[in-house]
């Protein structure tokens, strides 16, 4: 691996990462508006889950869903373009997972944005699907069943891909390159969100977001199917032993 071409990689993939779709969007469609941080009232307590990113989230919650879903899909796209760009330029070489691995890094710290985007799971999406199309759809939905099974849903579902991308890229791939991605993208992503991480499990402390549903409710999801899934783990067989 040439050392210059690498630098070329994360250069590229940092300053393309670092496009902040989430504030390109709410300037073309939010009619004058600006992205505000989200502020979320935890039902039946007087606490509020804070959250500056600069993020898909944060513009559905502002500007509804239909533009939430239009800057997941950019943020998926850019992270994607870049690693695609470098998979097809030296497809025998690990630079594509260079040029992905700071995509996220530029989207969480954008030097377009005074170092303050998002959280990186959008950009990590794309660029898996480059990767290993495979793999997001395999690692995403284990990792929220293994939340499901466990009283840890939220981290589970937040962080359990990159450790579950790690063994599902080596296993397809058989080269440790791919588990240094994985679990670089893990504490890229875990440093990302320390302060998110720290206000939930003081929530959880407080006894509230108990279920999937709570959860879902608190982020504007569908929660009528979060607590369908509810209910089928509180009959799973396993769950009455307790």
């Amino acid at each position: 691996m040439r050392l210059w071409i690498a630098l070329i990689a994360a250069v590229s993939g940092y300053l393309i990462g670092a496009i902040p779709f989430a504030l390109v969007v709410v300037r073309v469609f939010g009619q004058g508006q600006r992205l505000h941080p989200v502020e979320l009232a935890i039902p039946g307590t007087d606490t509020l889950l804070r959250s500056d990113a600069v993020a898909a989230t944060a513009v559905r919650l502002q500007l509804g869903a239909r533009y939430g879903c239009l800057t997941s899909i950019l943020d998926m796209a850019k992270a994607a373009v870049v690693t695609l760009a470098f998979k097809l330029w030296f497809p025998n070489d690990p630079y594509f997972l260079i040029a992905s691995g700071f995509a996220v890094v530029g989207h969480i710290w954008p030097i377009f944005h005074r170092f303050r985007g998002g959280r990186g799971q959008s950009p990590v999406i794309g660029s898996l699907f480059v990767v290993d199309w495979p793999a997001p759809l395999v690692v995403y939905p284990l990792a929220q069943v293994l939340g499901l099974l466990t009283r840890s849903r939220a981290y589970a579902g937040r962080f359990a891909p990159m450790l579950l991308a790690c063994g599902w890229l080596y296993l397809r791939f058989h080269d440790l390159s791919f588990v240094y991605y994985g679990l670089g993208l893990f504490v890229v992503r875990t440093l990302a969100m320390r302060g998110e991480i720290g206000q939930y499990k003081r929530i959880r402390q407080s006894g509230a977001l108990q279920t999937l549903g709570d959860e879902a409710a608190l982020m504007g999801y569908d929660a009528l199917l979060a607590r369908v899934v509810d209910r089928v783990r509180q009959v799973l067989p396993w769950k009455r032993a307790r």
